[in-house]
């Protein structure tokens, strides 16, 4: 579409510049023969003829014989005709721009951004806890793949607005979709699975997806959403970076809701995106490294009023290798082919581990940061 669009401007461009020559000069000519010295020159000739087809007509130069008036009218209907059909074309050009990316056909230009491939229930939950957490979010940028209605995602656009929500219409597993999304400039990718119209999700996909992705970027986070937890293994060996399992924390809630009252609320209050007292992760002074984390911890609590709940530290991850070579399964076989044909040792990225409530004697480490609640 793009390359017609552009084929058809430069002709018709070429086509006015023509007309412009070839009209200039015959009207030189002409008006040089009737004795009409106003045309001094072939270039005061073409620029009188370029005025006249863009109907400006500043009446520096005036054909003062028949045969160059009449000439004069041919290019004027001329260039009035080839410079609207020109001006259309740019119109419906852009017009066919436009509808194509509202209906996720076209490569989006942005980067450091988030892919959500997949659709779910709880898809605008997650945009909604992204801007509300990201520090950055004036300037965040999300990308949908996924195959839905245009409705359903213009009214994702409307809500959280047409600068902070792309749309790329296709299959996530595939890398043309992805590169329109740009992958490799992405800052993470969350993957959901497709629930089906029957009930449930296939998770098949997000492990197909992975691969892809980590083939493409290896460095870009990806977190993926399972309802299986057999699949959780997959995962791992396609080099997923988080899982996060489907309703995982919703069997002890609801318990606690009947046994423990004021448990829920207070997970509620301390996850929720929209609380002032949600979990955070901060950077450790460099003036604490090498000391303990109760030092740290009064620290916090007397100068920024936070309760500091423990350490966190994002290390290079395991290679592949090992949790291949235990598993002799057709999937696991077509995990390592396809690995092994990109080249890829799968040693890349990392993996953050977690310390709650730490000792008040542990040493906190260079790398190390905080987990606090304000």
């Amino acid at each position: 579409m793009n390359r017609i669009w552009t084929s058809t401007i430069i002709r018709i461009f070429l086509w006015i510049l023509l007309v412009a020559f070839i009209g200039g000069v015959a009207v030189y000519y002409v008006e040089l023969q009737a004795g009409n010295r106003q045309f001094g020159s072939l270039p005061e000739a073409l620029w009188w003829a370029i005025v006249t087809m863009t109907t400006v007509g500043y009446g520096d130069y005036i054909p003062q014989g028949g045969a160059g008036r009449v000439l004069a009218v041919v290019i004027m209907f001329t260039g009035i005709s080839l410079i609207s059909f020109l001006t259309a074309s740019i119109a419906a050009g852009s017009v066919a721009r436009r509808m194509k990316a509202n209906q996720g056909l076209m490569p989006i230009k942005v980067k450091n951004h988030i892919i959500i491939c997949g659709w779910h229930h709880k898809i605008e939950g997650l945009i909604d806890a992204f801007m509300k957490i990201d520090d950055a979010r004036s300037q965040r940028v999300i990308v949908l793949i996924n195959e839905e209605s245009e409705e359903r995602i213009q009214s994702l656009k409307a809500q959280y607005g047409y600068s902070h929500i792309k749309y790329i219409r296709g299959e996530f597993t595939k890398e043309i979709i992805l590169k329109r999304a740009h992958i490799d400039t992405a800052r993470a990718v969350v993957i959901f699975p497709t629930e089906l119209p029957t009930g449930g999700a296939n998770d098949e996909k997000s492990i197909l997806a992975t691969l892809t992705i980590k083939n493409l970027n290896p460095q870009v986070q990806v977190v993926v959403y399972v309802h299986d937890q057999a699949t959780i293994s997959h995962l791992h060996r396609a080099n997923a970076d988080n899982i996060v399992l489907a309703d995982n924390f919703g069997s002890f809630i609801i318990a606690s809701h009947i046994m423990n009252p004021g448990i829920p609320q207070f997970a509620d209050e301390l996850l929720s995106a929209s609380s002032k007292r949600h979990f955070q992760r901060v950077p450790i002074p460099q003036d604490f490294v090498g000391k303990s984390f109760g030092e740290l911890a009064r620290h916090n609590r007397e100068t920024e009023g936070w309760l500091t709940i423990g350490l966190y530290l994002e290390e290079e991850q395991q290679g592949i290798g090992s949790f291949l070579s235990a598993d002799t399964s057709q999937l696991d076989a077509f995990i390592e082919r396809k690995l092994r044909e990109a080249g890829r040792s799968l040693g890349d990225g990392s993996h953050t581990t977690v310390e709650v409530n730490p000792a008040d004697d542990q040493i906190i480490h260079e790398g190390q940061g905080a987990l606090v609640i304000p």
